[in-house]
């Protein structure tokens, strides 16, 4: 008797993490849009690494503009000033003033990167990563970090800039 106890046990922790596994990209991803509807920073903040996002950006953005003239874009990489720039976006405190900023109302606005839910694809790329990616290009990839997961990279569409 004793036997099936413990069997039983080991089979719904099995299920439990199997379950979590599987179900908590969405939940992370329902907590963020929560956060964000609610202009929390620090819940948003909490599912970001920033120096991660960071890094990615910057890698984008060097690539896409040393190769090439770039205009002012390249000019304000090549200077250094461009990483001076995402630096300061990307991080709780940018965050901040990127929702201090922006209109209550749902206005679209001609030359912005909107990423809207409903034109986002998920994609399980490993147990532990996953991404949300849209049509023309622009992704959001997510690692799993003990038990929560984390925004780790943005990929800037190819006509971003």
């Amino acid at each position: 008797m004793r036997k099936r106890w413990l069997i039983a046990l080991v089979v719904l922790v099995l299920l439990a993490g199997g379950g979590w596994v599987w179900g908590s990209p969405y939940y992370t991803l329902w907590q963020m849009k929560r956060a964000a509807e609610a202009r929390d920073v620090d819940a948003l903040a909490s599912h970001v690494d920033f120096d991660a996002v960071r890094g990615s950006v910057k890698t984008q953005l060097s690539a896409r503009m040393h190769g090439e003239g770039g205009g002012v874009l390249g000019a304000l990489v090549r200077s250094g000033i461009a990483d001076t720039v995402v630096d300061a976006a990307v991080s709780p405190e940018g965050m901040r003033f990127i929702f201090a900023a922006a209109p209550l109302a749902e206005t679209e606005r001609p030359g912005t990167i909107k990423l809207k839910a409903n034109e986002m694809r998920y994609r399980r790329v490993a147990l532990n990563r996953f991404e949300l990616t849209r049509s023309d290009g622009a992704a959001l990839a997510f690692r799993m970090r003990g038990a929560t997961w984390k925004l780790e990279a943005i990929t800037l569409p190819p006509d971003a800039f």
